[in-house]
């Protein structure tokens, strides 16, 4: 591997401990870096990440409070803020599997454990960086989404270093999908896999079958990685979706609940799972799920009003049996508070509320509460602040106020 030259590399350093950070910063400068950002929280990372471009983003898992690691990772990737010329390493004290398959979701190109040397630090960027150089060019069309180049500049690499055709191979097999070229992508993926057992190629060659209509394949595919990677979690969504297609709601469910197992951190794998836990009027399932979206969303990029709507839905609909518990009642106060207090201009969202609310009141027999309720979701309408109730919600209120 030849010498790196990390005086022209710009870095944003990512660390909330003043030891490590200055020890990181140190170390960096060691290694030649001469333009070294610091930022000591998620928030302030992603400032800068907007107003500047960096080559190396060495960013710790635990931020303090605030977004961690993972959850800046997840925002970076969603918000196309950092390009694919750049390299992410993330740094961790953890090795838990809750940690590590959530932060693996959203590729970071790289890892290093606490406690790591300065040799091994050096060593690992040094790789990381020999690798975006030699893949320069292809990750340039991809920013820019030109599929076509991509994969012309992929087979140039493969040529001049073979040892990068696996990244390659991948890179043009997923250009392909992006083309639409499913056939061409599925006959890579399976040339591939004759001479290899690659994971990667396996997922998609699923894919492939899956876009082409032919779920049967896709999921003998996706069954098969799952036995051969059981934490290759992207197969059990995939998956999923063939047996939500196929109107197999049950085995959705539990391929799901199956797949957040092995990685809990991921809101809408969980928001997926309590969307189909609704439609199988499997309401406590639901409830948890969404529940968790709730915790995930604080410092998530996913932190929608459909988060927090959802599980005033779920808690609703167990009401339908009876009064909540009191820490179901708890949830629900809890989470109509962070509507009311970041989505209630909506006029969707403020009816939506106010409808889970009425239901909840007619479950505890508090007629009173859940008709003045409604009076105020009627008044709001007035003003074009909500959206009207449907006739099925007002008919059923009138009978239950005994109207």
């Amino acid at each position: 591997m030849a010498q790196q030259d990390f005086s022209k590399k710009k870095a944003l350093l990512i660390e909330d401990m003043a030891e490590a950070r200055i020890m990181q910063r140190k170390m960096l400068t060691d290694f030649g870096f001469t333009s070294i950002e610091i930022a000591m929280k998620a928030e302030t990372a992603i400032e800068l990440l907007k107003n500047k471009n960096f080559d190396v983003i060495l960013s710790d898992y635990n931020l303090g409070n605030g977004k961690d690691g993972q959850q800046l990772l997840e925002e970076v990737r969603h918000s196309k803020l950092i390009p694919n010329t750049a390299t992410y390493l993330m740094v961790t004290a953890e090795t838990s599997i809750e940690m590590v398959m959530g932060a693996i979701e959203y590729q970071p190109d790289g890892y290093i454990t606490k406690p790591f040397s300065q040799a091994g630090l050096q060593r690992r960027l040094s790789k990381l960086l020999e690798t975006k150089d030699r893949l320069y060019d292809v990750n340039v069309a991809l920013d820019k989404g030109e599929y076509e180049s991509a994969i012309a500049a992929a087979k140039v690499v493969m040529e001049k270093y073979p040892s990068l055709s696996g990244k390659c191979e991948r890179i043009i097999g997923e250009s392909f999908i992006e083309l639409q070229q499913y056939d061409k992508a599925l006959s890579l993926f399976s040339k591939i896999l004759k001479s290899r057992k690659m994971p990667w190629a396996l997922f998609g060659k699923g894919k492939s079958y899956f876009l082409m209509g032919e779920l049967e394949k896709a999921e003998q595919s996706f069954r098969q990685l799952m036995l051969d990677n059981r934490f290759f979690v992207s197969a059990y969504d995939w998956l999923a979706k063939i047996q939500f297609s196929e109107g197999k709601l049950e085995d959705a469910q539990a391929t799901l609940i199956e797949a957040i197992a092995r990685s809990p951190k991921n809101i809408l794998r969980q928001m997926e799972l309590g969307k189909i836990s609704l439609l199988l009027n499997d309401s406590v399932t639901a409830e948890m799920s969404f529940r968790r979206a709730v915790f995930l969303a604080k410092y998530s990029c996913y932190n929608t009003a459909e988060v927090y709507l959802n599980h005033l839905e779920s808690l609703a609909r167990i009401s339908d049996d009876g009064p909540l518990l009191p820490r179901q009642r708890d949830n629900f106060n809890s989470t109509l508070k962070k509507i009311h207090e970041s989505f209630f201009e909506d006029p969707d969202h403020k009816a939506k509320a106010y409808s889970c609310e009425i239901d909840v009141f007619l479950a505890d027999k508090d007629i009173l509460t859940a008709k003045q309720i409604f009076e105020a979701w009627l008044s709001e309408v007035k003003g074009g602040a909500a959206t009207a109730p449907t006739k099925k919600q007002s008919s059923a209120y009138a009978e239950s106020f005994g109207n």
